[in-house]
């Protein structure tokens, strides 16, 4: 199944960028729905860019900040625990983080091309 996120641009970015591997959102009634290999549709709030990822991974929480101190700061594209809190409660005020647990996708692109390294005794 295909699922169209919204995507803070500065998430969007990491993301399509290579610096973040795991989408982090609220586990509500759309997220629920979310399975392995399913296709997940990013677009950017600001620019209306899309960006597809497979998922390869899920992973829930009982809150954000399990969900932190359970993956390393570098899969969610940052250097250290505070700035990803930081961010995290910007997007999703205490009160909204209450009303459902966390997920974390584990993504993979599905837009880059695909380079394969072929031994030069194969090549024609």
């Amino acid at each position: 199944m295909k699922y169209s996120l919204s995507v803070h641009e500065f998430s969007y970015n990491k993301i399509k960028n290579g610096t973040r591997k795991v989408g982090v959102h609220l586990f509500d009634k759309k997220a629920q729905q979310i399975k392995l290999h399913d296709t997940l549709e990013l677009c950017n709030i600001s620019t209306k860019e899309k960006l597809n990822c497979e998922v390869l991974g899920i992973a829930i929480f009982d809150n954000f900040s399990n969900l932190v101190d359970a993956l390393t700061p570098q899969a969610l594209g940052y250097t250290n625990k505070e700035e990803i809190m930081i961010r995290l409660e910007r997007m999703y005020p205490p009160i909204v983080q209450k009303s459902c647990n966390a997920v974390g996708f584990f993504l993979r692109k599905t837009d880059e091309d695909i380079n394969f390294n072929v031994r030069p005794e194969l090549e024609r």
